[in-house]
């Protein structure tokens, strides 16, 4: 022997490994609760846009625009207020353009500072998105809740909350 201890087979050292489990629990448990908190909102703008996209793809803007004429028509009050317009009047293509129905449509009567137009709305809590729909001569105003607006095509637009490009 020259000083090495014996060696016995079937003798393993235990190793403990507690501390490394809990370790990585306690820092990954919050880190997914953080990005899954963080990703929501981004998950739920892409399903907006990919809705618009959809719809350009999809629905013929000279049908959709002849629809909001007619309900622009039948229900501009001339009291200067919105009217709005009843789900069961919503053309079903509008309706299944996203997994969950519109939240209300609206005819926002001409004004001086803007032409008359249907306003369908999506969404609920912190986000919102849908489409101004007027005569193609129809601009959509500014409103700094939706500081987005983009063109499907004359007098026909898609809005969102959020305040960069589409996804």
């Amino acid at each position: 022997m020259k000083g090495e201890p014996p060696i016995i087979s079937g003798v393993s050292k235990s190793k403990n490994y507690f501390p490394w489990i809990a370790l990585i629990v306690v820092l990954c448990i919050p880190v997914f609760f953080v990005g899954s908190f963080l990703a929501m909102p981004l998950i739920t703008i892409y399903r907006a846009d990919e809705g618009f996209k959809k719809a350009k793809k999809t629905i013929k803007s000279e049908d959709l625009r002849a629809w909001a004429l007619e309900e622009i028509k039948n229900l501009s009050g001339t009291n200067g207020f919105s009217t709005k317009v009843p789900q069961s009047e919503i053309p079903d293509y509008i309706k299944n353009l996203y997994s969950i129905p519109p939240e209300g449509a609206w005819v926002n009567p001409k004004t001086s500072e803007s032409a008359a137009c249907v306003m369908i709305v999506w969404g609920g809590g912190f986000f919102h998105w849908g489409f101004d729909i007027g005569s193609t001569n129809f601009m959509s105003s500014t409103n700094p809740e939706y500081p987005k607006a983009f063109m499907w095509c004359a007098g026909i637009y898609y809005r969102r909350e959020a305040a960069w490009g589409l996804l």
